[in-house]
């Protein structure tokens, strides 16, 4: 360490004074200088600021006096000391981020747009500082070492950046006001608040959090030579210097008020004069606007009739395109470009007055038309705003809440050749209307012709918006269509079985006991019959039809099972479960998670033939040796999992539309929920089903119980 910074490091309680006393001393002028009654906006933000200095102060001082306590007497701050101190340090720069947001938001005086984006930062500092400390799991000093670190990073850095921004915007405001020399001043206070935040506040306590861990006050002390407090005093007396040099405003502004009072009493007969010129003008421009509504209301009656007609929606675009281009004459030529209802990309639909781009016939100026203007279409409905391009290249935003006089279209020197404007819906921005005007016919597009075509744009919007969900709505009808298609077929596919289960098993079985009969019969019939014969066959008979009252039993229970009605869905369940095992040979495990509650009639029907459904799947196709089937009871939802170790398949393949998988998701969105299936070759299958109670079902315990089968 060379002997300057031995020196500024066994002097650092001056240093903190010193820091201390330019920050309080900044705040005590400001706060005796926001008494002053002012037109600017500066002087409503000078309260922050000024608690901002007084704050930031304080705390700089509170740990010089800590340095001080723990130099002298083995002093080792207390939890509630270091809280008090880090409260006052988000406190200031909390001050500093309201003086950016009150200079900002000039025009609207709410509290809530001020105050509630501070409130916003505050709170993402704690939730920061709480991440951190679970994630570092962190002692209660290491926990207020990282939340001063934190302070800085997210409250700091932000304040001094918005700080800075709006003394830029405010010293825009004294150059318009002809004081060039307190935005000079303004310049070097953004300077010094720039460098205090963006530099001061990076280079903080090294903790356990990056980039403390290597972006230090003791890499700032290795890299300069010099503590970083220095560095930070430094700026905070030259922010000092020129805010109170900045104050000065006040005194010149009070001065031209009254030079401003003697002009006006000595214009007041000039006054008059020019108030009948200005009433001669007003009814000239109150003539001109009637005009231009009439013509606007006429222009938007014409595209209302041809918007409502049942048109297809390109020919409704080019029918409103070649509408405008034939009543706006300062337009030749116009594009219509939206953005793809599924993928978002930005295209042109409709376009007139344009050469093609195929067309090789086209001169290259049209062709460089047209692509000026898709490019200003297309940032045009990326940005959401009405923009403007000059004829020298200039791309501007038309800023139609302003005066016309102060939009800076107007102000421009030259003129508007292409104007686009957003095409909303719903508060979505889904394309933009784009108009160019003749080349060489420049100066006649106006912004009274802009707005114009916002009124069009706003219903051409809304045109666009109910054809395309007519669109859907035709979509979603073929859809269900295609479902009741896929349900006759289920049907259809089901009384096949039935009727084929019925005549291979039971319809065999009757068969046999009618041959049986049939011989008893013959033999009674001789006289003599043979009694071992006989005792025989009846028990053939006999077995004959147990067993087809078992197929007869077995069909009728996987059309309903009657423990379905009788126990419940868990019961119902874990029986299939069991008879699926015995069935088809491959080894059944049934998890109950949570207090079984009987569900409505239309739910354990619609879960239970879920479960049936991927069970059958499981044993036609999946080749599994294991398949768990859990029914869990969570909180306001019930849940069904059905999953084996078979062969799996492709999602995304051919397979994925059949084995009555949509059927399936098609169920579970009748209950309001959901059915996820994911399958993985090789590997295996997930039927993941979700669908929330009914109401008066919400109360529920949080037990689990698991039984398993086989």
């Amino acid at each position: 360490m060379n002997p300057i910074s031995a020196f500024f490091v066994r002097n650092i309680i001056a240093v903190f004074f010193f820091y201390g006393l330019a920050f309080f001393a900044m705040g005590l002028a400001l706060l005796l200088a926001s008494r002053r009654t002012s037109e600017f906006t500066f002087a409503r933000a000078i309260i922050p600021l000024a608690l901002f200095g007084i704050l930031h102060g304080l705390h700089e001082w509170v740990e010089m006096y800590q340095k001080i306590a723990t130099l002298s007497g083995g002093y080792v701050p207390t939890a509630a000391h270091e809280v008090l101190r880090l409260a006052m340090l988000v406190a200031s720069f909390a001050m500093l981020a309201a003086f950016g947001f009150t200079l900002i938001n000039r025009a609207n005086r709410k509290w809530s747009r001020i105050w509630l984006p501070v409130a916003a930062m505050i709170g993402i500092w704690l939730v920061v500082v709480a991440a951190a400390a679970l994630v570092t799991r962190a002692t209660t000093g290491q926990i207020v070492a990282q939340a001063d670190v934190l302070s800085r990073y997210t409250l700091g850095i932000p304040a001094a950046v918005l700080g800075a921004w709006a003394l830029m915007t405010q010293q825009r405001t004294f150059r318009e006001h002809q004081m060039p020399q307190f935005g000079r001043d303004l310049i070097w206070a953004t300077t010094a608040l720039l460098l205090y935040g963006v530099i001061g506040q990076i280079f903080v306590r090294k903790t356990e959090l990056f980039p403390s861990t290597v972006i230090n006050s003791e890499l700032f002390l290795q890299w300069f030579g010099l503590p970083v407090q220095l560095f930070r005093g430094v700026i905070a007396a030259m922010l000092a210097v020129f805010m109170i040099r900045a104050l000065n405003a006040f005194d010149i502004e009070n001065e031209r008020r009254l030079d401003a009072a003697n002009q006006a009493r000595l214009d007041a007969q000039a006054n008059m004069l020019e108030t009948e010129r200005r009433i001669s003008r007003e009814r000239q421009r109150l003539n001109a606007e009637l005009r231009q509504t009439a013509r606007e209301l006429g222009l938007l009656l014409e595209l209302s009739n041809l918007l409502v007609r049942p048109l297809a929606l390109q020919d409704r675009l080019d029918g409103v395109l070649q509408r405008l281009l034939h009543t706006m004459a300062f337009a030749d030529a116009g594009l219509i470009l939206l953005r793809a209802h599924n993928s978002g990309e930005i295209g042109v639909q409709a376009a007139n007055g344009f050469t093609a781009p195929q067309d090789t016939q086209g001169t290259s100026h049209d062709s460089t038309r047209r692509d000026e203007a898709e490019a200003l279409g297309r940032r045009c409905a990326t940005l959401g705003s009405a923009l403007c391009l000059h004829a020298d290249g200039e791309i501007l935003e038309v800023a139609l809440q302003q005066a016309v006089e102060e939009t800076p279209c107007q102000r421009h020197p030259s003129p508007i050749v292409v104007a686009a404007v957003p095409l909303v819906s719903r508060s979505q921005v889904i394309g933009s209307l784009v108009l160019a005007q003749p080349a060489g016919d420049q100066g006649r597009m106006s912004l009274e012709d802009i707005e114009l075509l916002l009124a069009v744009a706003q219903q051409l919007g809304l045109s666009i918006d109910n054809a395309r969900l007519t669109e859907d709505a035709q979509a979603r009808e073929r859809v269900l269509a295609d479902l009741l298609h896929q349900v006759v077929e289920a049907q259809e596919a089901e009384r096949q079985r039935i009727a084929r289960e019925l005549h291979d098993a039971t319809g065999q079985a009757l068969t046999a006991m009618a041959l049986g009969l049939r011989g008893m019969e013959t033999q009674l019939e001789r006289g003599t019959p043979d009694n071992a014969l006989l005792t025989s066959q009846v028990r053939e008979i006999k077995g004959f039809s147990t067993h087809a009252l078992g197929e007869l039993r077995q069909i009728i229970a996987d059309l309903r099972p009657p423990i379905l009605d009788d126990m419940g869905l868990a019961a119902a369940l874990k029986w299939y479960v069991q008879g699926f095992e015995g069935r088809r040979g491959v080894r059944g495990v049934f998890i109950l998670d949570g207090e079984p509650l009987r569900l409505p009639s239309e739910f354990e029907t619609v879960l239970f033939r879920i479960a049936q459904e991927s069970l059958t799947n499981v044993a036609k196709h999946a080749a599994a040796s294991t398949v768990t089937v859990m029914l869990r009871f969570a909180p306001g939802t019930v849940c069904l999992l059905v999953e084996d170790d078979g062969q799996g398949f492709d999602t995304h393949g051919s397979r994925f539309g059949g084995w009555g998988l949509l059927g399936m998701q098609e169920r579970a969105s009748l209950l309001g929920g959901q059915c996820v299936i994911d399958s993985t070759p090789k590997v295996g299958t997930r039927v993941w089903t979700t669908a929330p109670l009914p109401a008066p079902m919400l109360e529920m315990d949080n037990d689990t119980s698991e039984t398993v089968v086989g």
